[in-house]
């Protein structure tokens, strides 16, 4: 064999879709093809179980500005995500903080963990009835009840990576003469971002389920949770199976695009196995 035959190129491939995306629609093709058939056919109530061609024709006459109101489906996702959003927020602030007292300090862990002990196994929605006499049917209540969901996640997750720093750590930044805010800085906020993020991730795919039954509870207008409510109060099995298609689609998209992405980016790229 000689050295050109040895190195000839490979021929490319052709451009083949991945598997990782091929079965789920393979599958999701079938199941909706079933329905579809089952319900024109007339083997399910078409009333009860809608053909998905009539529910993605009413999702998209909601969403444009024939709805009832005017673009009635995008308003419902926009103030879904400025609720899922806003209690993420507070809850990436406030709980990373509340996370490096524990992991850090003897006050935060004798102050902190016993009530958050005491919280985490009450099922969120629980605060509810709460959350509605303290601020009414209010985007406060809604987006209380997405702080409470994504707290303990992101709590749970900085006071991990902390114990995860052994103690030759900060003594490598004591000994280079670090303040104690700059070890803050440069050693345990860069030590901690993994499970930070890990957190994040799981926080926000709790927050999400959180918040879509808070806002059949709590919504005043718009949003979801409320669009399925309001659904069902007229009998419209359409609408209630566009919110709930709608929901799949836009947690998927915030799982798996959005975090998924910023997991890659981070978690991945740095080669980090953050173990729970």
């Amino acid at each position: 064999m000689t050295m050109e035959t040895a190195a000839a190129p490979r021929r490319a491939r052709p451009f083949a879709l991945p598997m990782a995306l091929v079965r789920p629609v393979v599958s999701l093709g079938l199941l909706f093809g079933l329905w579809e058939i089952a319900a024109r056919t007339g083997t399910i109530s078409a009333f009860l179980f809608p053909p998905p061609t009539a529910i993605l024709a009413s999702l998209w006459v909601s969403a444009g500005p024939n709805g009832d109101p005017p673009f009635g489906t995008l308003l419902d996702i926009a103030l879904s995500l400025y609720r899922l959003l806003a209690g993420v927020g507070l809850a990436l602030v406030l709980g990373s903080l509340i996370g490096l007292a524990i992991g850090l300090t003897r006050w935060g862990r004798a102050i902190f963990k016993p009530i958050i002990s005491a919280i985490m196994p009450i099922p969120t929605l629980a605060w509810t009835p709460i959350l509605l006499l303290v601020f009414g049917i209010d985007n406060r209540t809604t987006i209380t009840v997405v702080f409470i969901a994504a707290s303990f996640e992101i709590i749970y997750n900085v006071v991990t990576g902390i114990e995860m720093m052994t103690r030759k750590t900060y003594w490598v930044a004591a000994s280079m003469g670090a303040s104690r805010i700059q070890t803050l800085r440069y050693v345990i906020v860069p030590g901690i971002l993994p499970y930070l993020i890990t957190g994040l991730k799981l926080g926000v795919g709790y927050a999400w389920r959180a918040l879509i039954a808070a806002e059949m509870l709590a919504a005043s207008s718009h949003g979801l949770g409320f669009m399925i409510y309001d659904a069902q109060e007229y009998m419209d099995m359409k609408s209630i199976y566009g919110g709930i298609l709608t929901i799949s689609v836009l947690g998927l998209l915030i799982e798996r695009g959005v975090v998924g992405a910023l997991e890659k980016r981070t978690i991945e790229k740095w080669g980090v196995n953050v173990e729970r």
